[in-house]
């Protein structure tokens, strides 16, 4: 049962039971008052007729001696106020006027010295009996006197109706102020509950408004920062998902192209007859892919995963830094039959080894699955910076994507990236990775006539020309 309708039944029982009750003890009340008003005005006129009787007996004392004669009794009720009774010591009914069928077991109650009182319904009459024992003049007789009290009677039934119309009236606008209470009380509960099925469905952002002062309010204010909590968590949650998933996507991304330089070096081992120079050469390639890999992993993880963005920058010779990437890449470039040229002037550069050559393989990779067939690769002083640019001769990029290359997942052409098992995080990566170096990642392109990718570095004038 829903607590709207245990609400309103509760409330409805207990407004309709205090109703009865106090309307039953109301009644009662006022017509035991009313029974108790008579009893004392009938026990009054009692004590008042049974002097009078007394009196008539007195005056009669000589008639009496042969007897009580009826016609006494006659006249004696007549003198009276309301209906009477005689009876013999014996109880022999002697006169009455009252109904035929009126119960007269009273008797039994009454002694020498007391009198009893009750009320009988003869018929549809009610009556107010008064019962004593006379003694007078020789004579004993039992005197019943009965007064009518049908007014207070009817007076509790017409009470009895008017509370019955009272009593439904007020049940009524009771049960429509209940309606109103149970919606005021259950609708914040209601929206509650919505509230937190809209959670649970995956609405974090779901909120209850807690500026009520009472309990709903504070339960709302709880519920808020309850909701608060998930849906921190829940962001702490995805972002850490995110950046797992980024993680592995990017490592697998980033094991492409020096697994091809390794495989491409290990298969000329195995398959050509090599000087110990080119064997020498070919191993050395294949040690240091690998050995960059192990700290690569790690690396992407501080940077992916941890978010670092503080990394140490060691200076480099920038014709050595160049001439080993483009070493590595050869198998890879040869298998594509892409020619590499490197147009770099000296400087000594500052970079971080293993996510710069992260940076030029992505940059040099996207332009070889660009379709091209020459890449350049130019380095020279710009200014206070050493500028590094990578161009191809490839298909090229449409100018609205250029503003979007960089994001996360985000490829130019889906169907060629699905081709050669393209994510979209190269380009990614590598503009975090030049943010990284103090600068950052441009492109400058066009449909048909290739890319250039260019990013700044920091480095050191006077030990370059030294």
């Amino acid at each position: 049962m829903k607590l709207f309708a245990k609400f309103f039944l509760c409330a409805a029982l207990v407004i309709s039971a205090a109703l009865l009750l106090s309307g039953y003890l109301l009644i009662l009340f006022a017509h035991e008052s009313a029974i108790g008003r008579e009893t004392e005005r009938a026990l009054s006129q009692y004590q008042y007729d049974k002097f009078a009787v007394q009196a008539s007996l007195i005056a009669d004392a000589d008639a009496l001696r042969n007897g009580v004669p009826e016609v006494l009794f006659g006249r004696l009720s007549s003198e009276l106020s309301g209906l009477t009774a005689f009876f013999a010591q014996d109880g022999t009914l002697l006169y009455t006027n009252l109904p035929p069928d009126t119960d007269y077991s009273i008797l039994s109650g009454v002694t020498d010295d007391t009198h009893v009182h009750a009320i009988q319904t003869v018929g549809e009459e009610h009556y107010l009996m008064v019962c004593g024992k006379i003694t007078q003049s020789g004579v004993t007789l039992y005197f019943l006197a009965a007064t009518g009290i049908g007014a207070v009677v009817a007076q509790k039934e017409q009470m009895t109706r008017s509370f019955a119309g009272v009593y439904f009236s007020t049940l009524g606008l009771g049960m429509i102020v209940i309606l109103a209470l149970s919606a005021l009380v259950t609708g914040p509960l209601k929206r509650i509950n919505r509230a937190a099925a809209g959670i649970a469905r995956g609405r974090y952002s779901a909120r209850l408004p807690g500026t009520r002062g009472d309990e709903i309010g504070e339960l709302s204010r709880s519920f808020n920062r309850m909701a608060d909590a998930v849906e921190e968590k829940v962001a702490e949650l995805s972002e850490n998902a995110r950046q797992k998933e980024e993680f592995i996507a990017s490592f697998a991304h980033e094991l492409k192209t020096p697994m091809t330089s390794v495989i491409g070096y290990a298969d000329m081992l195995y398959q050509k007859t090599l000087t110990d120079g080119q064997i020498k050469e070919a191993a050395w390639y294949i040690l240091s892919e690998g050995l960059r890999l192990e700290a690569l992993s790690l690396k992407l993880m501080d940077l992916i995963v941890l978010n670092r963005q503080e990394f140490t920058l060691e200076g480099m010779h920038a014709e050595e830094l160049f001439a080993s990437i483009a070493g590595g890449l050869k198998p890879m470039l040869d298998e594509k039959q892409v020619s590499l040229h490197l147009k770099v002037s000296p400087a000594f550069i500052r970079v971080e080894y293993d996510l710069f050559k992260t940076l030029m393989l992505n940059l040099i990779d996207n332009a070889v699955k660009a379709g091209c067939d020459r890449i350049d690769v130019i380095g020279q002083p710009n200014g206070e910076r050493y500028g590094v640019m990578v161009a191809d001769n490839g298909r090229g990029m449409p100018a609205p994507e250029l503003a979007r290359i960089t994001e996360a997942f985000y490829t130019v052409d889906k169907s060629r990236s699905r081709k050669q098992h393209g994510v979209g995080l190269g380009l990614a990566l590598a503009a975090r990775i030049a943010n990284i170096h103090g600068g950052t990642l441009a492109f400058r392109s066009g449909e048909g006539i290739g890319t250039v990718a260019k990013v700044d570095l920091a480095f050191d004038k006077e030990a370059g020309d030294a």
